[in-house]
C-alpha cells in the first residue's frame, strides 16, 4: 500500500498546478497596468507644475516691469516724493511686457487676468492665466488644464 501513495500525491500536485496556471499572467498584467497609471500620473503632474513655474516666471517679469512704470507724486513740500502706480498703467505695461517677451508664443491661451493692477498704489500685482497641455493624457483632457500665476512687485523711489 505504500507504493501507490507517492503516485497519488504527485497526481494531486499536478492537478493543483494545472488549476493555477495563467494566474501569474493576470498578476503581471495588473501590476503593469498599475505601473503605467502611476507613471502617467507623475508625467501629467510634472508637466502642469513646469508650465505653472514658467507662467510664474513670466508674471514675475511683468510685475517688475509694471512696478518700474510708476509716476512721481508731488507731496507739495510735505515730505519726500513718492512712487505711485495706476492700476490701468500696471495692466497696460504688463501686457506690453508679455508682447515684447514673446510669452504669447510660449503659452497657450495666455491672458492678463482682471485681478492685475495696483491695490494700494505702490504694489504692482500681475495675474496671468494660461492652459497647460498634458503630453500623455491629451486624449482624456483635450482642452488642457487651466493654470493661474500671480506675482507682486513693489515700486520704490530711491534718492
Amino acid at each position: 500500500m505504500t507504493g501507490w501513495a507517492p503516485a497519488v500525491v504527485r497526481c494531486r500536485r499536478r492537478r493543483r498546478a494545472a488549476d493555477e496556471s495563467g494566474q501569474l499572467t493576470v498578476l503581471i498584467i495588473g501590476f503593469t497596468a498599475l505601473c503605467l497609471l502611476v507613471a502617467t500620473t507623475v508625467i501629467a503632474v510634472s508637466a502642469v507644475h513646469l508650465e505653472f513655474k514658467k507662467l510664474l516666471s513670466a508674471a514675475d517679469g511683468a510685475a517688475v516691469a509694471a512696478a518700474d512704470s510708476f509716476t512721481v507724486a508731488d507731496t507739495a513740500g510735505e515730505g519726500p516724493p513718492a512712487a505711485v502706480l495706476a492700476p490701468e498703467r500696471v495692466r497696460a505695461v504688463a501686457a506690453s511686457y508679455l508682447a515684447r517677451d514673446g510669452s504669447a508664443a510660449r503659452f497657450e491661451g495666455l491672458s492678463v487676468a482682471a485681478a492685475t493692477g495696483s491695490p494700494d498704489g505702490r504694489t504692482a500685482t500681475v495675474t496671468l492665466t494660461a492652459v497647460a497641455r498634458i503630453p500623455v493624457v491629451s486624449v482624456i483632457l483635450p482642452d488642457g488644464v487651466p493654470i493661474r500665476a500671480t506675482s507682486s512687485a513693489r515700486a520704490r523711489l530711491l534718492r
